[in-house]
């Protein structure tokens, strides 16, 4: 109570804003990874209902699948809290700022709509593209978790201008558009292969369920090319800064986990498919884009600063 009683008259400390911010990007990471452990385990059925996991009862534990479907369910409050706890922490920060409370607000509004994706995913008997759009809508609260991390350290005063020149900045958004397109290409690859959360379940283009299945093939082609042309982008950003030297620093860091992260991704998902997308590799790999989609973010939000005066 003493705690409360502290908060609500002089705020949280910036040490105390940042551990909430960091646990709720890692809580919102960790239903990602657990989501995919439902489809990857074709436990996308094992509640046919919704908020109920049955006809019968609110909690099932009976089978595999409808445990760990409700595993995943019951983690998703956990999430509920993370969040609310970030958006109270922007509404208690002091000084409070608009920016950050507009993301908590976001975040506060994500979670419910992931609900209702959610269900949706569920009464549609696993659609790929509800899959699809839950996949999505985690990443937006990914990364604009991130952004309330990285906004947070900035000055609380002052106005928001570019940190580094024009033609960089497009080039980060370019490399941030053309993440984006293959983070979508790899939901349609989930959409169309074997691991779409149920063996009944409807894919992209038809029932090909395969790994040899040439939609599938088709697709992940389309999605390796994507990756190879953002890729380009980033070692093209990469020569770019190299007469910069202060934009170099200012994107050095983050640009260069992007490029870490995206070449283990590469290994990974080339790995997986040679080997007949094994779930552990799968799971691998949606854990990486997860770190892919925050690294991302962290690149966006370094083009800008904030300057007092």
């Amino acid at each position: 109570m003493q705690f409360v009683r502290r908060v609500r008259s002089e705020g949280f400390t910036p040490k105390e804003f940042r551990t909430i911010c960091w646990a709720a990007l890692f809580l919102l990471s960790i239903i990602v990874v657990s989501g995919a452990a439902v489809r990857l385990t074709g436990s996308g059925l094992g509640c046919n209902d919704w908020p109920n996991c049955n006809n019968d009862s609110f909690v099932d534990l009976s089978t595999k699948h409808s445990a760990i479907e409700q595993i995943n369910r019951l983690f998703t409050f956990l999430v509920c809290i993370g969040v609310a706890l970030a958006a109270a922490a922007a509404w208690y920060r002091r000084p409070r700022r608009r920016d950050l409370l507009v993301l908590g607000f976001v975040m506060l509004l994500g979670v419910p709509a992931q609900g209702l994706v959610g269900a949706i995913v569920v009464w549609t008997k696993v659609n790929p593209a509800a899959v699809q759009l839950h996949f999505v809508l985690s990443m937006v609260l990914v990364w604009t978790a991130v952004m309330m991390l990285v906004r947070h350290g900035e000055p609380d005063e002052g106005h928001r201008v570019s940190a580094v020149v024009p033609r960089v900045r497009a080039r980060v958004h370019l490399l941030t558009v053309m993440t984006a397109l293959s983070v979508v290409a790899g939901t349609v690859v989930t959409g169309t292969g074997p691991h779409a959360g149920d063996a009944k379940a409807r894919r992209f283009f038809g029932s090909v369920t395969d790994i040899n299945g040439h939609a599938l093939q088709w697709v992940t082609r389309v999605h390796s090319a994507l990756v190879w042309i953002t890729v380009a982008v980033a070692l093209s950003l990469f020569w770019m800064l190299r007469r910069l030297p202060h934009d170099r620093e200012e994107l050095d860091a983050p640009l260069s986990a992007w490029v870490a992260v995206a070449v283990l991704q590469g290994v990974v998902g080339y790995a997986q498919y040679a080997s007949g997308l094994p779930v552990g590799l799968v799971l691998v790999h949606m854990a990486g884009v997860t770190t892919l989609v925050a690294v991302t973010a962290w690149l966006w939000c370094s083009t800008t600063r904030v300057v007092s005066g």
